[in-house]
């Protein structure tokens, strides 16, 4: 057995021995599609094991991300800080080998992947942010995206949607290798997935090499080097491979697929290929082999480092921005305009509307931040004014056009913010969340700080009915742990939503916006609102008293000037305060004698209200009875309507108040 096919093997047993550790684990992708990873990671990538953060590496993506033992042995194998012990641990709790890969660019993991789609996603999104980036920077930014996807991923509709918009811009530089097995984990694909796969993406734009032995390193790199050699279009490379490979009862099987091979057919297995070595055992000139990556990759980003700082003689303002770029630094003053605009009066504005607003102002003082919307731009305002749409011919247009794909944007969006130069935003309507939740789920257990914007945020959008008015979208985000979920009551809360959201580097963030315009919470208050008071989460901004106040009422959005309405006219009888909670997450990280101040523990009377489910106000409230919510669907009919009949005007508010106080 020759170097390259003493090194497959490597992979693959490393593979099969953490699975077989571990007792749990899928040893079949990673024994079919061991001489994929090896030709991408030996033959093909430009990547620095010694750096993983080296800004002009080639970015992988194991979108078939069951298949983490294998990702672990190559990763051990080239030099990145991976070692035996490391891969010995593979699932156990604390380790750095988990049971699917988790974001850590130092390890050399660039994007979580398991829910599968997502890392098929994740890699346009890089793709965009690289092409975004070699338009203008060519001679210092090009490299590609490479990704290892499956059966189950192009089974996922999220693949589709990415895939679609992938062609459709003419990604060039991304390369996906299509582990084409057969299997699934119930079995055969003539159970569900008998498709033309190689004509779907030629129909999508992408170039398609079909019947690539898979087995075959040198047909693999010539093929992968054609890929890269087309600038145009995507490439999908259907490489067909054996699940399971060299188990000689499992192998082709989907039994080799989610259950580990077991001490019996191991054996087997490593009589089969001729495989003398023990368990976790790794060859001298295996090591010797695979740990030239760590040469090649100092020497390569030498070179690069070299361009570099030639680049800051020969233009230093090009090198300014780029640098800026590359490490996501801030201009001074950045935040100004947002700052001054709080100090104003404002007339009664949708928090769209004062979100595109904020868009706006920032765009000039942040030339990395970029976005758009899943078809929906004017309804979200969520364009970058004076910006082209980024395109083919327009690389480097800031406003990105994802169509009607909620999901596919939302692992886009991943992607652009795990490439690392970006902030990105993308918006749709709050009922929509729910296609994208997935995608917005992992931004909080990656930490990528993606800007998640959803308008139309309640009943009060009108007549579009139930079927776009959103009941339990609003507490269903607040259950996602690391997402700091915000709903700003008028425009002076949205800016400094998007002040907190733009400083808040490692989560995500989402912005929970209204259709309808909404009043000044000052001009009904005389409470000035300052970043400080904001940035803890929850703030005072009514109250007739400095006493501790009987009642205390917690809102959030558009309600809570109806709410201010309301207990102005009940501060006639009663000691009351309104509390308007933008941010949930905030408040609840603050010190117990802080959030004591806001709500005394003492206070008799404390009272939600909210346009969307109850559920979860009870941690403020201390009680069920005490939450004004909605808990059906809504209706069709005019915004002002409906906000009064499901009782959150304030004349209702008072009403329901008034029996809560009984």
């Amino acid at each position: 057995m020759n170097i390259e096919e003493k090194a497959i093997n490597t992979l693959r047993f490393l593979s099969v021995d953490q699975v077989n550790s571990a007792n749990s684990g899928h040893p079949g992708a990673p024994m079919g599609a061991a001489p994929i990873a090896y030709t991408l990671f030996k033959k093909i990538m430009n990547h620095s094991p010694s750096n993983p953060r080296f800004h002009n590496r080639d970015r992988f993506i194991l979108s078939i991300g069951h298949a983490s033992a294998l990702l672990y042995s190559v990763l051990h194998l080239t030099g990145y800080n991976f070692g035996i012990n490391d891969l010995k641990k593979f699932r156990k709790f604390g380790s750095k080998t988990p049971g699917h890969p988790e974001r850590d660019i130092d390890l050399g993991i660039e994007v979580t992947t398991g829910p599968l789609g997502q890392g098929f996603a994740n890699g346009v999104g890089m793709a965009i942010s690289e092409k975004m980036m070699s338009s203008k920077y060519k001679n210092i930014i090009d490299h590609y995206i490479y990704g290892i996807v499956g059966d189950g991923d192009l089974q996922e509709g999220i693949s589709s949607e990415a895939a679609s918009l992938a062609g459709t811009l003419g990604l060039g530089k991304l390369v996906y290798i299509y582990d084409s097995n057969g299997i699934s984990i119930d079995g055969s694909n003539d159970l569900a997935f008998t498709e033309n796969v190689g004509d779907r993406f030629k129909a999508y734009g992408w170039e398609v090499f079909e019947n690539i032995d898979g087995l075959s390193v040198k047909q693999l790199e010539e093929t992968i080097n054609k890929a890269k050699s087309n600038l145009n279009q995507p490439t999908l490379i259907i490489a067909k491979t054996t699940i399971g490979y060299g188990s000689p009862n499992k192998s082709g099987k989907e039994s080799s697929h989610g259950e580990p091979l077991g001490e019996d057919e191991t054996k087997l297995a490593r009589e089969n290929l001729k495989w003398k070595y023990s368990e976790f055992e790794v060859p001298e000139d295996v090591l010797e082999h695979m740990n030239e990556s760590i040469l090649s990759g100092k020497k390569l980003e030498a070179e690069w480092n070299s361009e570099y700082k030639e680049l800051k003689s020969k233009n230093p303002d090009m090198y300014d921005e780029l640098d800026k770029l590359l490490n996501q630094k801030m201009s001074p003053n950045w935040d100004k305009s947002l700052l001054d605009s709080i100090n104003n009066t404002n007339e009664p504005e949708a928090t769209r509307a004062s979100s595109g607003v904020s868009i706006n102002l920032l765009k000039d003082h942040m030339p990395n931040l970029i976005g758009g919307s899943a078809d929906l731009t004017g309804s979200t305002n969520t364009e970058i004014k004076g910006s082209k749409n980024f395109s083919k011919i327009n690389p480097d247009g800031r406003n990105i056009k994802f169509g009607v794909r909620e999901h596919g944007m939302g692992g886009i969006m991943n992607g652009i913010s795990a490439h690392g130069n970006f902030r990105v935003f993308g918006g749709t309507f709050l009922v929509f969340s729910d296609y994208m939740r997935g995608s917005v789920r992992l931004s909080a257990l990656s930490n990528l700080n993606s800007i998640w914007i959803f308008t139309h945020d309640s009943i009060g959008l009108g007549e579009d009915g139930p079927t776009h008015q959103p009941i339990s979208q609003l507490m269903s985000l607040r259950g996602i742990p690391n997402l700091n979920v915000y709903r700003p009551a008028d425009k002076k809360e949205t800016l400094l939503s998007w002040h907190m959201a733009i400083t808040t580097l490692d989560k995500p963030s989402a912005l929970i916006l209204s259709r309808q315009g909404l009043p000044d919470i000052e001009s009904l208050s005389d409470n000035k609102l300052t970043l400080e008071y904001f940035s803890r989460g929850a703030y005072i901004c009514y109250e007739n008293t400095k006493d501790n106040p009987e009642i205390i009422f917690l809102s959030t959005g558009s309600e809570v000037s109806e709410t201010i309405t309301a207990a102005k006219h009940l501060s006639k009888s009663y000691k009351v305060r309104v509390v308007s909670m933008p941010c949930w997450d905030l408040f609840d990280n603050q010190t117990e004698d802080f959030k004591n101040k806001i709500i005394p523990p003492d206070t008799s009377k404390i009272i939600s209200v909210e346009a969307g489910i109850g559920l979860g106000w009870q941690k403020y409230t201390r009680n069920n009875d005490n939450i004004i919510s909605i808990e059906s669907f809504g209706a069709s009919g005019p915004g002002k309507e409906l906000i009064n009949s499901f009782g959150f005007s304030s004349d209702r508010i008072i009403e329901k108040t008034k029996l809560i106080l009984r």
